[in-house]
């Protein structure tokens, strides 16, 4: 039995996930609730805040919570996909919670959701802005 506890915990720390951080060549804009953001061909729209558990930045909470965002991906105006994301309260970017779309060209990342919530405000969803970010794909 203890094998098969190390084999399975060892399986689950090799799938590593990749973070991602903006460099200098990233483009990066806020939109606001149910609005876009042009990116050459590419429209991203801020649909909807799926939920929001962050723990309020005035609390002391076992788990820092996270948020789940619906963002809308259109080419040329016609619509594309949707696609919801996980933004982490910690701060951290992992590819496999944040990539909204892959281009030819670059990825496409939602990030930094605000305002972080506060135990002394509820927040309304017309309040929120998402960081969205193009990242060129860099070809080797």
């Amino acid at each position: 039995m203890l094998l098969i506890l190390l084999s399975a915990t060892s399986i689950f720390t090799s799938q590593a996930q990749t973070s991602f951080a903006k460099d200098s060549l990233s483009v990066s804009s806020f939109i606001g609730f149910q609005k876009k953001v042009d990116f050459e061909n590419y429209q991203i729209e801020f649909k909807n805040v799926v939920s929001d558990s962050r723990c309020p930045k005035d609390v002391m909470c076992i788990r820092a919570g996270e948020a789940k965002v619906l963002l809308s991906i259109f080419k040329n105006g016609a619509y594309i996909e949707d696609k919801e994301i996980t933004i982490d309260a910690n701060g951290y970017v992992m590819e496999e919670n944040n990539l909204a779309f892959i281009t030819n060209d670059f990825k496409i990342f939602g990030m930094n959701l605000k305002p972080y919530p506060t135990s002394k405000a509820s927040i309304s969803e017309t309040d929120y802005e998402i960081e969205i970010v193009f990242q060129p794909t860099i070809l080797n």
